[in-house]
């Protein structure tokens, strides 16, 4: 996969552009790229992503970049393909660096949210493996290009328009990217900012309004549908936790798959710069104050793979067919009391479990920063080389437990260099394979949290490594059936569920 850019402290995302990129200086911003999801297509579609990289960001001019293709064809878009377009938003803090590119990857799905992270490199993604940030890294290199050709004009392009972003000051250079990803994407894109509502980074208390305002705007371009942008960049001002947190809400109520992005400009961190830089008019010390939040929300809540929502749609169905054929088998029947505590008590497995949230693959839980090893896993070259690319998942099984109910995720190689060491050795499985606990939620029982779907799939794996093979049931149409005991049913597929996935990170509200 291409490059992608590199944070300091902060994730980065790459959304591949396509085509032609010159990777110079590159500019991260945590931004969030929205897709509209496209229901009912049955044929292929892509979705795009887009990804800011660090630094300076160089556009590149020649081909603008082309649209990733994520998904399946519910929700898919394709920048440059105008059969089957699906919009995109993306939510982009513009910085004075590299943006990154969009690479196209064909499957059914709806166009989702991204929020845009730094990337570096610049390739096309095909559409079996994980998506390159060639478009985004073009769009990069194109900005990059003109800070490092002209840091004068670069200077007076951000003077000119007063900077807003999502996870950028006011004067790093997130307006900069989002003009250049907007420029990268012409009549595909539609540039939403939170200077034309008003909005004031250093008095967001004086600026409810003007977020109101600016969200409904968000709003209003997701649900326009295929009439409208492809892609949708909105330059926010999200350096605090409740912007983060709002970008990732409105991208799920739409279907779509955040991405964020900041600029990683040399003086994005430098308010004595940045007094420089902006034309509001700040203060060195009202910079410094804006400075601690948004170094607050360098790090997530966790990393992971998302699923497009059209391909969501298709996971639940299955698990729900899954959970009514178990539910009238006879055998099931004859250890309800797993679940129920009596042997004679009926239960309906599709009332017992509640979905929550977007179906996704947790690989890393940073807690913003407070979980083990969450800062190493952030500064991986690989975790910011992948940020913001589209994979394709394989569900190799579904389980179920009188705790949750999930589906295995089977990592490939490539896959396996974004799971971290730990999440086996936590649960104390050290003797299983790294990988072994990739699994997507799909429900859990009342007064359950999601994590213990993982811990429950490690606890059937150790039993399949113990040689315990468990009581064969029967064959399904989906696959073979087998009991583990204490109420733990594997449903071992067939044909393992592709699905796309885009690799990025989620920010959720202050408890």
């Amino acid at each position: 996969m291409s490059d992608q850019v590199e944070t300091e402290t902060e994730l980065q995302m790459t959304l591949t552009t396509g085509e032609e990129v010159v990777p110079e200086e590159r500019v991260v911003e945590k931004d969030v790229l929205i897709e509209p999801t496209k229901e009912g297509a049955e044929e292929k579609v892509a979705e795009t992503m887009l990804v800011a990289e660090e630094k300076v960001a160089e556009v590149a001019s020649e081909k603008p970049a082309e649209a990733v293709t994520l998904a399946e064809a519910a929700e898919p878009t394709k920048v440059v393909e105008a059969e089957k377009a699906a919009e995109t938003v993306l939510v982009a803090e513009v910085s004075s660096e590299k943006p990154t590119e969009v690479v196209p990857l064909k499957e059914e799905a709806s166009a989702e949210v991204a929020s845009v992270k730094p990337s570096e490199a610049e390739k096309e993604v095909e559409p079996e493996k994980s998506v390159d940030s060639d478009t985004l890294k073009g769009v990069e290199a194109a900005a990059a290009e003109t800070s490092e050709k002209n840091d004068a004009e670069v200077q007076k392009e951000e003077d000119a328009v007063p900077a807003s972003g999502s996870l950028g000051l006011p004067g790093s250079g997130k307006s900069f990217l989002a003009r250049a990803i907007a420029d990268a994407y012409e009549d595909h894109c539609t540039l939403i900012t939170a200077d034309d509502h008003g909005i004031k980074p250093e008095n967001p208390e004086s600026s409810v309004d003007g977020y109101k305002s600016l969200d409904e705007a968000v709003v209003a371009c997701c649900t326009a549908g295929t009439t409208s942008s492809v892609l949708i960049v909105v330059d926010d001002t999200n350096h605090t936790q409740d912007r983060l947190a709002r970008m990732g809400e409105l991208a799920e109520q739409h279907h779509l798959v955040t991405v964020f992005l900041e600029p990683l400009t040399e003086w994005s961190r430098d308010p004595a710069q940045l007094t420089k830089k902006t034309r509001r008019g700040l203060e060195e010390a009202q910079l410094e104050t804006m400075r601690g939040p948004l170094e607050e929300m360098s790090l997530p809540l966790f990393f992971g793979w998302f699923l497009l929502s059209s391909v969501q749609d298709k996971v639940r169905c299955t698990s729900m067919d899954f959970l009514k054929t178990l539910d009238t088998l006879e055998v099931f029947k004859k250890h309800l009391s797993d679940f129920t505590g009596k042997a004679e008590k009926e239960v309906d497995l599709e009332q017992y479990f509640q979905a929550k949230g977007t179906l996704h693959c947790t690989t890393k839980f940073c807690d913003y920063g407070k979980a083990p090893g969450a800062k190493e896993y952030a500064q991986n070259t690989t975790v910011k080389e992948f940020y913001g690319s589209a994979f394709e998942l394989s569900l190799s099984a579904l389980f179920v437990t009188p705790r949750t109910v999930g589906a295995r995720v089977s990592l490939t190689e490539e896959q396996l260099l974004l799971w971290p060491a730990d999440p086996e050795e936590e649960a104390g499985s050290t003797s299983l394979p790294r990988g072994s606990r990739a699994h997507i939620t799909l429900g859990c029982a009342e007064h359950v949290e999601p994590v213990q779907t993982g811990l429950d799939l490690l606890e059937i794996e150790t039993l399949q490594q113990e040689h315990q093979q468990g009581e064969p049931i029967e064959e399904m149409e989906l696959g073979s059936l087998t009991y583990y005991g204490e109420g733990r049913w594997l449903l071992t597929l067939r044909e393992p569920i592709c699905t796309p996935a885009c690799f990025s990170s989620f920010y959720g509200r202050k408890e």
